[in-house]
């Protein structure tokens, strides 16, 4: 499925509550079940899952989960 765009700047929004150095949205590709975000300070790969909950449930996703991906993320 293709997800609009606001749905992964939400999830970038939300990423940085744990990590303030996430910056913004550029990018994003899929493959392999995976999303690959860039921002203007790094990039993050996130399930497609988690875009899932975001899109059709925002509350389903929880604050220990928004933080393991925070920590997950690059800079470049």
């Amino acid at each position: 499925m293709k997800y609009p765009v606001f749905i992964l700047h939400e999830l970038v929004l939300r990423f940085s509550d744990f990590n303030r150095g996430i910056g913004r949205y550029i990018s994003s590709t899929v493959q392999d079940g995976e999303c690959l975000i860039r921002t203007t300070s790094g990039k993050i790969s996130i399930g497609l899952g988690l875009i899932e909950k975001q899109y059709n449930d925002p509350k389903q996703i929880s604050s220990d989960e928004l933080r393991q991906q925070a920590e997950m993320f690059q800079l470049e």
